[in-house]
Parts: structure tokens; C-alpha cells; sequence
């Protein structure tokens, strides 16, 4: 009875313009707030890249007298100390090449013919490859060694090679799943480890092993002369920095950026993205004012009622529960709304995303996370300014 007292003068077109006002804004947020969580992984160690900073390899640049003399694609100690000296560097490391002959080959299956082939190993410090993932490690007890390998390599042979060959093609999920053989030779000493790829990596062109494998077969199976520094790999503060590309032309280093134009991408990327929240954001604000207007002169049309029932006894508390009830059901169905919407336009775009190599997956849990916590926001903030106003109700002066 107090429920269907109380809602008496409800507005069903004041409530209906918030619910359609509010449902476009909430599409508009969640959409977005989605959409940047699906492609982070573009952007993320985990995706297209393994680094979490922003970096540069450097080398110097090869000419005709590189063949005469091969110590003239050697950084010196001073040059290093030079590039380490500059303001847009913040760390400065190198790779380490392997001293040894690398064997690899796989024996044939049902599916798949035999391969071999011969290669070379690098490695980095694995500080640098945070999102290399939990695979990333060597111990000398241990007889697997974990791989990365560029992504250019698994291109080369589906577009390549197989296409060629008449081989089928393969994906990045189903390469990781093989295992095949690594026999590392130098002189009379020999030995074998079972290896897998661990991930792929569409920056460095090279073939990656964990920093403990390759200082310990180096000096297992290499010689005892230092390490020769050909590539630099620089932690750049800020990729955009003009003195950089003065610096290393005056130099005339080569240089490839990891995120010179990714970070750019990102970077235009979040301003897009946030644009559009701030749009879903201005359209929702409104919303909300509508709602706060309608429930206002809700309150007002039964302002007399709801003295009366404070008199009977009513606690303010009981008489802001029915409104309160009315707006977490309005804001429950038109969050709901909104995330159906988002649902649909998400099956829409992921499949798109397939050509950057982002799989599809089920929603991001801190997509659904972010709905929860939009909603329960929007109500409580409603519930609040509704128990405000009702806490000003005074009862009438009965004389």
C-alpha cells in the first residue's frame, strides 16, 4: 500500500527520456571502455611486442669497408659511454651473440614433413622481457630451451614456403604447441635440448633465448674473448624526442624503433577513445539531471502525503525505499540495456581485429567489472540525493 501511495503522479515520459537518454550515453561509455581494453593487447608486452618501455636497437650502419674490416660495426666502450651520456636515454644494454653453432630440426609427422635448418641464438637481458610470460626461464639442470621468434619468420612461411610447397599453413597458437630438437655444436663438443617457441615478436628480428641458457653455453661451448657489442638496445624517456634523430644521424647509426609509431598509435588511440567517453559522459550528465528533475516533482506532488506519513509514524528512511527501488530497477534495466548493446557491437569489431592477431576471447573481466561499478555509482548517487530530499520533508503543523 505505501509503495503504491507513494508512486502515485509518476511520469512515464519524464522516466522513458532518462531511460533512452541514459541507455545511449551508458552504450557510448561501455562501448569505449571495451573496445580499449579488446586492443590492448596490441599495444601490451603480451600482444605485438615483448617490451614495456619504450626502446631502440641500434647499430651502425654496414658499408663497403665492413668487409675489409669487421671491427667497424663494433660499438667501442666510449661510444656506448657517449649514447648512455644523452638526456633521451634512460638505460642503455646490448646482445649478447651466441659463440656457437645452432643445429635445429624436427623430425616428419602425418601432417607435417621433416625440418631443419641451421640458425643462431641472441639474448637480452630478461629484465627487459616482461612479456615474454611465465615460460621465460633456463636453469642448467633443465634440458629445454624456450624460443622466441620474430613473427616475420612464421609469415615467411605460411605466405612463403608453404604456399610453395603445397604445406598447409599454421597459426601462432598451433607453432607453440610444437617441440622440436636444438643440437649445439662447437669443435668436438656436442649437445642436445628439447626447445619450444615461446612467443613471437613482430620488433626484434632476431631469435631470442633466455639470458641464463646463453651465458652459460657460452661458456660451455664458446671461447673466453669479451662479448662484442654490434647491437645496442636503448630505453629511450620519450620515443618522440627530436634530439634523437639528430643524435644518431649525426652518428650515422642505424636505428629501429620498437614503439616510435605504435607509441604514436597508442597515444591518438586513448585521445579517441577518451573523446568519445567524455561524449558518452555529456550525454549521460543530462540524463541524470532529467531523473533528478522528475523525481524532485515526484516528491513534491506528494509532499503532503509524505508529511501525513511521517505524523503516522513513517520513519524517512521507509518513505525514500520506494523511490530508491525505482531508480536501481531503472538504472539496472538500462544498464543492462547498455551492455547488451556494447555485446553486440563487440561481436561486430573483434572478429575485425583478427588481422592483428588478437583472438577472440570472451569479454574482459575488467570490462564487466567497469559496468558493475558504473551502475552502482549512477544508484547510489540517485539513492543519496533521494534520501536528501525526502530528509527535508517536514510534516504539517496540525493546530
Amino acid at each position: 500500500m505505501l509503495n503504491k501511495l507513494l508512486r502515485q503522479n509518476i511520469s512515464i515520459p519524464q522516466f522513458a527520456g532518462y531511460f533512452i537518454t541514459a541507455l545511449i550515453a551508458m552504450s557510448i561509455i561501455f562501448t569505449a571502455f571495451g573496445f580499449s581494453m579488446d586492443v590492448k593487447p596490441i599495444f601490451s608486452p603480451v600482444g605485438n611486442g615483448l617490451f614495456t618501455s619504450e626502446y631502440m636497437v641500434v647499430t651502425k650502419k654496414i658499408s663497403a669497408l665492413s668487409l675489409i674490416n669487421s671491427k667497424g660495426s663494433i660499438f667501442s666502450d666510449k661510444e656506448v659511454e657517449e649514447i648512455a651520456s644523452q638526456e633521451f636515454v634512460k638505460s642503455i644494454s646490448y646482445f649478447t651473440p651466441c659463440k656457437y653453432s645452432v643445429y635445429a630440426y624436427m623430425e616428419s609427422t602425418t601432417n607435417y614433413p621433416a625440418l631443419s635448418t641451421e640458425m643462431f641464438f641472441e639474448s637480452v637481458p630478461d629484465r627487459l622481457l616482461d612479456g615474454a610470460g611465465k615460460d621465460w626461464k633456463w636453469s642448467e639442470n633443465e634440458n629445454f630451451i624456450p624460443v622466441i621468434l620474430p613473427r616475420d619468420y612464421l609469415a615467411l612461411y605460411n605466405f612463403g614456403f608453404a604456399g610453395s610447397r603445397g604445406l598447409p599453413q599454421i597459426s601462432e597458437e598451433i607453432v607453440k604447441s610444437f617441440t622440436f630438437n636444438i643440437l649445439i655444436s662447437n669443435g668436438n663438443k656436442k649437445e642436445r635440448f628439447k626447445s619450444r617457441i615461446a612467443g613471437f615478436s613482430s620488433y626484434l628480428n632476431t631469435i631470442l633465448v633466455p639470458e641464463a641458457f646463453m651465458e652459460w653455453a657460452n661458456r660451455k661451448f664458446g671461447d673466453s674473448e669479451p662479448i662484442k657489442k654490434s647491437k645496442l638496445l636503448i630505453e629511450v624517456k620519450n620515443s618522440a624526442t627530436p634530439e634523437i634523430a639528430e643524435f644518431f644521424s649525426s652518428k650515422n647509426y642505424d636505428v629501429k624503433e620498437n614503439k616510435g609509431e605504435q607509441g604514436k598509435l597508442s597515444y591518438f588511440l586513448k585521445i579517441i577513445i577518451t573523446a568519445v567517453s567524455v561524449i558518452g559522459l555529456l550525454i549521460l550528465l543530462p540524463a541524470m539531471g532529467l531523473m533528478f528533475l522528475s523525481i524532485n516533482l515526484l516528491i513534491y506532488k506528494n509532499r503532503k502525503t509524505l508529511g501525513n506519513l511521517i505524523l503516522l509514524g513513517y520513519s524517512r528512511t521507509e518513505l525514500a525505499l520506494p523511490y530508491c527501488i525505482l531508480v536501481l530497477c531503472l538504472n539496472l534495466l538500462t544498464g543492462l540495456g547498455a551492455f547488451t548493446v556494447f555485446a553486440v557491437t563487440r561481436n561486430f569489431y573483434i572478429d575485425r581485429l583478427n588481422v592483428l592477431n588478437i583472438g577472440k576471447s570472451p569479454i574482459n573481466i575488467t570490462t564487466i567489472l567497469f559496468v558493475i561499478i558504473s551502475i552502482m555509482f549512477v544508484t547510489l548517487l540517485s539513492m543519496t540525493w533521494i534520501r536528501k530530499k525526502i530528509g527535508k520533508i517536514t510534516p504539517p503543523v496540525r493546530g
